[in-house]
């Protein structure tokens, strides 16, 4: 029943962290908790296709072997029906907290089922005819098995995709504040474009997927964010932050009486050219040992100065922009904390 790596693979989904850069203001909570809904609802999918085949092959075994001992595995099947039940509870609850803990004693009842359920076949000594049975019936299980994960899968892809969707949603909001200050943002459009593009590109990927391999293979292809181990790693978060400091600290640069600050102006440009020349050398790829805290940190030493400046040349706080920089407050601090699933690693 492969249950070990049945159980890896559902934990690696329940632990994702949709990328806290993608929602890094207050006002896209809404969208944060749609995101996470729709997360829960794939994993509790893939959940249900499990406990479907686990509780199958009881009965099949059942049916199959005449003289099997059913105590153990009777009262399995009870626990793993009892697990969803409560899973769903959770679900409808929108409590990822107490998903997660309750998805754990789902898959300890999980391995028990595949130990007991061996043991039981075993010890009950089949005939060959009755083997001959339950091997087809386990076969058949596992073919609808298989066809019920691809379809969790592709929740699981589309909840990943309107994900990425609400983060480039967010990052043209700011991107239209700045604007509307008389911020020059053509960088800034020509990132959030290239993340459409790419963005399109994964979901055309994913739709043409036909199974569960060629599914988790596009999913392996794009991360937005810093998630993928061997495809492509946007730097969305980084990307856009940066470019939104340089686009303020270019316009503070414009004010007749910036000349006052220059120092202040000039740590500020060193920062964003630490930050851009470790981008540069990450690439594509996740960051390695100490890239990612250096380019957070160049910016949050940016995005310090950018608030001073801006509210002595312009007499107030600056309340948009330092908002596209504030992505690295609860992005780096969630740094790349599961980063195997995809893209559930933030920047």
């Amino acid at each position: 029943m492969k249950t070990q790596m049945q159980y890896a693979a559902l934990m690696a989904c329940a632990l994702l962290i949709i990328p806290a850069a993608a929602f890094a203001d207050n006002g896209s909570n809404q969208n944060q908790a749609s995101v996470q809904q729709s997360h829960l609802n794939a994993v509790l999918a893939r959940v249900t296709c499990q406990a479907n085949y686990e509780t199958d092959s009881i009965s099949a075994a059942i049916s199959d072997i005449s003289n099997i001992d059913q105590t153990a595995i009777g009262s399995d099947s009870s626990k793993i029906d009892t697990d969803v039940q409560t899973l769903t509870t959770d679900t409808n609850n929108k409590d990822k907290t107490q998903f997660q803990t309750d998805l754990k004693s789902f898959a300890g009842d999980s391995k028990t089922v595949s130990k007991d359920l061996r043991s039981a076949i075993k010890n009950a000594n089949p005939t060959s005819d009755e083997k001959t049975k339950l091997k087809t019936d386990f076969s058949s299980l596992k073919s609808t098995e298989q066809s019920c994960l691809f379809s969790a899968g592709q929740q699981f892809a589309n909840a990943k995709i309107q994900a990425f969707g609400f983060g480039i949603q967010k990052v043209q909001s700011r991107a239209n504040n700045l604007s509307s200050r008389g911020i020059d943002i053509t960088q800034l459009g020509q990132i959030i474009n290239q993340a459409q593009t790419n963005l399109g590109n994964l979901g055309t990927t994913i739709s043409s997927a036909t199974n569960s391999t060629q599914l988790k293979s596009a999913l392996q292809i794009y991360c937005q964010y810093n998630g993928c181990k061997n495809g492509i790693n946007f730097h969305f978060a980084a990307q856009s932050a940066l470019s939104a400091e340089q686009a303020l600290l270019n316009k503070i640069s414009s004010n007749p009486n910036s000349g006052q600050y220059g120092s202040q102006i000039q740590q500020a440009q060193s920062d964003l050219t630490t930050a851009q020349s470790v981008i540069n050398s990450v690439g594509t790829s996740q960051y390695q040992d100490t890239q990612q805290d250096s380019v957070w940190n160049a910016l949050h030493d940016t995005q310090s100065i950018i608030k001073q400046l801006w509210s002595e040349l312009n007499g107030h706080h600056l309340t948009t922009g330092s908002s596209s920089s504030s992505s690295s407050s609860s992005s780096s601090s969630s740094s790349s904390s599961a980063s195997s699933s995809g893209d559930t690693a933030s920047e």
